[in-house]
Formats: structure tokens, sequence, C-alpha cells
């Protein structure tokens, strides 16, 4: 899964790389630590031309009730194909998310886990970037819900590819410019929308070890991407 990711950009830049604008929010800052539930970028297929401010967890119209959302941080390709309760919100409610990197949490081999508290596996976050570009494009979903209008999304995974299985068995499916276009688009083709949901070309992310001061969702900064050199 895709559970943490980071943001650390000035909107006005990705504004300019994407050719769109932005809402205005003067409480949002850049984030390295982002955790569900907060309201984060995204552009959708109903405004592609506009950067919005969504929570991070998809609570849909069929849904009880809000803290649906914490179930739905992210959405397997496979459920999109596959539940008839995803047709229609993956024909016309599609969204891109933007980000800086992913975080993703390796389980390491028993000689090391057997050193964790109360036998627990241990578990080492890698951050995942890419190096050519400061901006990342995720394939995700969106839905508002109940008579307040509460706006949610989440991040669209997939199998991971050879690059980052060894870390995570799962990836958040990656958009280039050109396919985001292709994704916001009304009327896009469903064939030509279901081919987008695929793995990241090879060679397009590289990772490092990061300290597990990110797993605690608040702690914030720059130090939460530095990369360390041993396990700790």
């Amino acid at each position: 899964m895709c559970g943490r990711y980071s943001l650390f950009i000035p909107l006005e830049e990705v504004a300019d790389k994407l050719g769109v604008g932005v809402v205005p929010n003067p409480d949002w800052q850049p984030l390295y630590n982002v955790a569900p539930s907060l309201h984060m970028p995204v552009i959708t297929n109903e405004f592609p031309d506009v950067v919005q401010f969504f929570k991070w967890g998809l609570v849909p119209q069929w849904a009880k009730d809000p803290s649906f959302g914490m179930k739905m941080v992210n959405t397997r390709m496979e459920s999109i194909l596959e539940k008839p309760s995803f047709r229609n919100i993956f024909k016309y409610k599609r969204c891109v998310v933007l980000c800086s990197g992913y975080y993703e949490w390796q389980t390491l081999p028993e000689e090391v886990t057997a050193k964790g508290k109360k036998g627990k596996p241990i578990k080492q976050p890698w951050r995942f970037y890419n190096p050519s570009d400061d901006l990342i494009l995720l394939a995700g979903l969106w839905d508002h819900w109940g008579h307040e209008g509460l706006k949610t999304f989440s991040i669209i995974t997939c199998e991971a590819n050879n690059d980052t299985r060894d870390i995570h068995n799962r990836m958040p499916v990656i958009l280039s410019y050109k396919e985001a276009k292709q994704w916001l688009r009304k009327g896009t083709d469903i064939e030509l929308l279901t081919n987008l949901l695929k793995q990241a070309p090879a060679g397009l992310l590289k990772s490092y070890k990061v300290s597990t001061y990110v797993n605690r969702a608040g702690n914030e900064g720059p130090e939460v991407i530095e990369p360390i050199a041993e396990v700790i």
C-alpha cells in the first residue's frame, strides 16, 4: 500500500509545471510526512485546470459514514476492475494526486526481526522518488459524501515492479504528464483508462532508507527524508 507520501515543492511551481491554477488555501504548507485524513492538493477530472484540496481517505457516496475513509486510503487496481461498486467512480470521478515522493516499509529478515520488541517484526521505511523530476503524479479516485459535501480521495495501487518489489509488493500507479491529461479528460475511453493502471516504467524511481522518524504521524520537516546508512 501507499500509506505515507510527501509534497514539499511550492504549489506555484506545480501550477507552472502543469499549466493550472490553484484554489487559495492559506492554511496549507508543504509537508514531508503526509498521513491519511489530511487535506492535500489534487486535480480532478471535474475541474482539470485547478488544484483543489481534498481529504485523504475515500468516502464514496454509498458509504454509511465518513469513518469509511480510513479503510480507503488506497484503492487496489484489481478492485476497480472487478467490483461493481467502483465502476462509476472510476468512470466519472478520477483525480491526480500530487507528490514529491512516497514511503514504503520493508519487513526485515528473521535474524534481524528477532531483535525487535516482543518478537514483533522490524520494518524499515524507504523513500521512493523520481531523480529527474521533483513532482510525481499519482492516479487516484475521488468522491463527495453527505449534505456537507465532504470531498475525499484515494491513491490507486498496483503490483510492484522489479525496482520496488523487494521493499513492498504494491506501489502507487504513477502517471506521466501526458497520461495525467488523459486520466483527467472527460470522455476518455474506458479501455484507455484501464491501460493507464499499470506499473511504473523500470528505472523511473530511486529509493533509499530513511529513519523510523517517519513512522509517527505528525513528525514533520526535512529530516523525514534524510537518508540513513544503517537500520535504526
